[in-house]
């Protein structure tokens, strides 16, 4: 694929949109440059890596923990990194959140920038500064928010993925239509098959799409005080289903995103005709709007979230496609609501 470029800015942190992995020498000097990446994508572009300093990381929510930013600080001290350094994350959402994690805490903050290689991770992970690592399965227990300086988004890398991980991605993209841009939505609609087949110019367009959702989000409410939990539609849920099925963080958050949906029709605030198109739209992209899994086990795993309090939680539902609210729902309202999706 290709692209002029496009460049935008969240606070400090650049967005350089259809840029190519070539341009990172112009960005960062390689003297002082070391890449953090993963196993997988490391043995892929491996030829590309070849004049830069760069470790491995495992892949998996599993290795999303301590222990992993643990050995990025003990390489970061082998190659006598200090605060004149720039530290890189190549891959997916799980390479950029544990490398922005351990760059914002090593010597109390070294300079980083991502270059994020999944769709997932080019329209949600990598952008917006948080960064963390899981504890005891939970996920982003631990973290931080601080912006890199810069993401460089290739869409290049999306030709190398398996399409389990496109169809993953476009839940995010979905997510930002439904909560903030009726047009990204109509368009997924319309042209869903040629998005999944990397159609460049109509891939290119969602995305540039949704990374301008969560720009306009994340500028409003950098620190998730309000208006930021609205891009949390479907994954207070979907983060619950993850942990309990393991399944991928896409699918999890598109059977959320059901289960929201029809508790905001519950409640008057979405139409029936608006529900079935958000469901028939996840279907057909190949996302689950169901998922087999104990009840209770998920219920028990949303209950440890982050955003949950007491008897309640806060849940982002849809008033209409394009909108949406924070409201505080009761447990056992979405105790219900798990229960519609889970067989």
């Amino acid at each position: 694929m290709s692209s002029p470029g496009m460049t935008a800015t969240i606070g400090d942190s650049r967005i350089l949109m259809g840029n190519s992995f070539n341009r990172l020498p112009e960005l960062v000097s390689k003297d002082n440059l070391v890449v953090v990446t993963d196993k997988i994508v490391g043995d892929l572009y491996k030829d590309q890596l070849a004049d830069f300093r760069f470790i491995k990381i495992g892949t998996g929510e599993r290795s999303k923990t301590l222990r992993t930013v643990e050995g990025i600080y003990e390489y970061f001290l082998e190659q006598k990194v200090d605060r004149t350094s720039y530290v890189v994350g190549l891959g997916g959402g799980l390479v950029t959140d544990v490398t922005g994690f351990a760059a914002s805490t090593y010597m109390r903050g070294i300079r980083f920038g991502f270059v994020p290689t999944t769709l997932l991770s080019q329209v949600d992970a990598s952008l917006g500064g948080k960064n963390g690592v899981n504890l005891r399965g939970l996920k982003n227990m631990i973290g931080i928010i601080k912006q890199p300086e810069f993401c460089l988004i290739d869409f290049n890398f999306l030709n190398t993925l398996p399409r389990e991980q496109i169809i993953s991605g476009m839940a995010e993209v979905v997510k930002c239509g439904a909560i903030s841009d009726k047009n990204l939505f109509e368009y997924v609609e319309i042209n869903c098959e040629e998005i999944l087949d990397l159609n460049e110019s109509k891939l290119e367009h969602v995305v540039s799409s949704a990374i301008a959702v969560k720009m306009n989000v994340v500028r409003q409410d950098e620190m998730e005080k309000g208006e930021r939990m609205k891009l949390n539609f479907g994954h207070t849920l979907g983060h619950a289903i993850e942990k309990v099925t393991g399944i991928p963080h896409g699918y999890a958050v598109s059977v959320g995103m059901v289960a929201a949906s029809r508790l905001s029709n519950a409640k008057g605030l979405l139409g029936r005709d608006e529900l079935d198109r958000i469901e028939e739209l996840l279907k057909r992209i190949g996302l689950p709007t169901r998922i087999d899994a104990d009840v209770e086990e998920v219920f028990g795993a949303m209950s440890s979230d982050k955003k949950s309090a007491g008897d309640s939680v806060n849940m982002i539902l849809l008033n209409g496609i394009g909108n949406s609210a924070i409201v505080r729902i009761q447990k056992e309202d979405l105790r219900k609501s798990i229960e519609g999706v889970c067989t």
